[in-house]
């Protein structure tokens, strides 16, 4: 759809509707004026706004820095042991299948060998 259909070609701009007659309605400027003078200005609103104190940055309590050096504590003990059990079944899984792999040459072998009955 083209932008002909929604707007009609002898819509007037809006220097055009403030240069004609608005028929005892105020124009946009007035109505600003208007409400300017009805509100105080924003420097007079700042002025009488309460002062606020300046920030204070305060050094974390001693406890509050040993809690959280117990939580940290905590998380990194509960990762490691998740690590160390993933790495003992790995390493348990890696022994199981070297053992056997090997254990058919290790059966051969004994096998083979001479017992001694003492």
């Amino acid at each position: 759809m083209s932008r002909k259909k929604f707007v009609p070609d002898d819509l007037p701009t809006l220097t055009e509707v403030v240069g004609e007659s608005t028929g005892g309605f105020p124009t946009l400027t007035e109505v600003v004026e208007e409400s300017a003078a009805d509100f105080p200005v924003q420097a007079e609103i700042l002025e009488t706004a309460p002062a606020l104190p300046p920030l204070e940055i305060q050094e974390p309590s001693p406890q509050l820095l040993q809690h959280l050096q117990a939580h940290i504590e905590n998380v990194f003990a509960q990762k490691l042991q998740q690590r160390l059990a993933e790495a003992q079944q790995h390493a348990i899984e890696h022994a199981l299948a070297e053992l056997k792999s090997e254990l058919p040459q290790l059966i051969r072998d004994a096998l083979a060998s001479p017992h001694d009955p003492a």
